[in-house]
């Protein structure tokens, strides 16, 4: 029964992995196309309608479904209820954001957001139709389907935002795609879950989900609202330009995040809540899903950090130069990732959403205090102590998933500790390569041969701190080089279930 999770919950995060690096190379050669095209006052406007419609989203559909996935004994009357309250919730909601939205644009100083703020608004009950045939997709691990979801928003939603920016040379090109993307899941998500909403359900059904749901709703709530926090107060006191070269580096961040640790954070809610009795599986799923996530996040922050004085100005113009400092600490914020994000959903799927909402309260408190010391230092002192909160909540967190689930701290560290080395020795490389080695009238080139070198000394790294799995890769490698892809694939997962073992 375990095994045949296990094999699931990686099938499922090779299914997510594919959809999520799509939606990366889709979204950032949007992002570069659109960044030329647009300024960062145009992000800077769109960001400030889009942050005015995050939380209501979260409290909306954001929350409620996650009970469908955790829940061990499943009832249509659960799904029901579930959808009931989205509904509602997302309509209500949709209302006040529209009779608040003067007063939010009044707050940033930017009467031109009233509109986009109410058209934005449509992404609520959009939400809230989505909720519910996602959780079932999820619950069930039907990462095929949702991988053919998210390709497909990947690929309508870029082309759609780009054409906008040529048309309309504006922020509400930015509004067209997201609302495109939005459009194209709710359509996948209800076509894949064959399910019909239903409005059939008691008081009762109500009741057996409302705790995990007030927990989780609060913990989901903190953390969009400690999110939130820093680009709010960077559009109300320095205004949409700021704003728009902080978001930036963020954007891009959230994306990288998504391809390289995601697919492992999606599973880790499923699995835990399956697994919630059988603590040494669970923790060594815990153990392999950091150890994989690391391979993949760790030498590709630690690489962007090197090259991102170079390639953000040279991919998406000089106008973005500013947001190279603050890339660099997001990246290094990054390295927290493997770990933290699949410690949260592991919370959340042993029934514990009430520990996020503490470690997220403690982080709102934290992002308070050193925001109210830094702000008006700039946008760079803003993101070193967006670094420093992130350091002290990441030590909280293991701590504290040492004490729900036994998960030892220095199991959380070692697990992610060879990739780390490998990386950093991937890092000096490439540093070395850019800091002596000319670029010449071919910066592209020169980039382009920094990212090669990386590309090739961490494989090597890697097989003198995991010389086993090291050696699978560098045999994979030339398997692949040799025209035997699948070949190549099945020696990489032979080492990786030999790691495990």
């Amino acid at each position: 029964m375990a095994a045949n999770l296990l094999r699931k919950a990686g099938q499922a995060v090779a299914l997510n992995a594919i959809a999520n690096w799509t939606t990366l190379i889709g979204s950032f050669l949007s992002i570069v196309i659109i960044a030329r095209i647009l300024t960062p006052e145009d992000y800077g406007l769109f960001v400030m309608a889009l942050m005015s419609v995050v939380l209501p989203e979260v409290i909306a559909s954001g929350t409620l479904g996650d009970s469908i996935v955790q829940r061990k004994e499943l009832r249509p009357g659960h799904i029901n209820s579930v959808f009931l309250q989205s509904v509602m919730l997302s309509i209500v909601l949709w209302a006040l954001l529209t009779l608040l939205a003067p007063r939010i644009a009044a707050a940033f100083n930017e009467p031109s957001v009233v509109p986009m703020i109410v058209v934005l608004g449509a992404i609520l009950p959009i939400g809230a139709i989505i909720s519910v045939p996602s959780a079932i997709l999820q619950r069930d691990l039907r990462y095929k389907e949702i991988t053919v979801i998210d390709i497909l928003g990947a690929v309508i939603a870029p082309i759609v935002g780009i054409i906008l920016a040529l048309l309309w040379r504006n922020e509400w090109a930015l509004v067209g795609m997201e609302l495109s993307r939005r459009l194209v899941r709710v359509c996948g998500f209800l076509y894949f879950a064959k399910w019909v909403p239903d409005t059939r359900s008691s008081w009762f059904d109500f009741q057996e989900l409302i705790r995990f749901n007030l927990a989780n709703g609060i913990s989901k709530i903190l953390q969009t609202f400690d999110k939130m926090l820093p680009k709010t107060l960077i559009g109300m006191t320095l205004g949409s330009h700021a704003l728009g070269v902080f978001n930036l580096p963020d954007r891009l961040y959230q994306q990288a995040a998504q391809a390289l640790v995601a697919p492992f954070a999606a599973v880790s809610m499923p699995v835990a809540s399956a697994m919630q009795d059988n603590r040494e599986t669970l923790h060594k799923a815990m153990d392999s899903a950091i150890r994989m996530a690391a391979l993949l996040a760790y030498p590709t922050f630690l690489g962007a950090f090197v090259v991102a004085p170079s390639a953000i100005p040279l991919v998406f113009g000089e106008q973005w130069a500013p947001s190279v400092p603050i890339f660099q600490i997001y990246v290094i914020i990054g390295l927290r990732a493997p770990i933290n994000s699949i410690i949260l959903g592991v919370f959340r799927g042993v029934g514990r959403p009430d520990v996020v909402a503490w470690i997220t309260l403690t982080s709102i408190i934290l992002t308070a205090v050193l925001l109210a010391f830094t702000y008006q230092y700039g946008i760079v002192a803003i993101a070193f102590s967006l670094l420093a909160k992130h350091a002290i909540t990441l030590v909280l967190s293991t701590w504290l998933i040492q004490r729900v689930v036994g998960f030892s701290v220095m199991r959380q560290i070692l697990a992610g500790s060879s990739a780390f080395f490998a990386s950093s020795v991937m890092g000096i490389a490439v540093w070395l390569f850019m800091a002596f080695v000319p670029s010449g009238e071919h910066p592209l080139l020169h980039l382009t041969a920094a990212i090669i070198l990386g590309a090739l000394v961490y494989p090597i790294a890697l097989y003198f701190f995991m010389p086993r799995l090291g050696r699978h890769i560098l045999r994979a490698v030339r398997i692949f080089v040799s025209g035997r892809p699948r070949e190549a694939l099945q020696s990489v997962r032979n080492a990786i279930a030999q790691q495990d073992a």
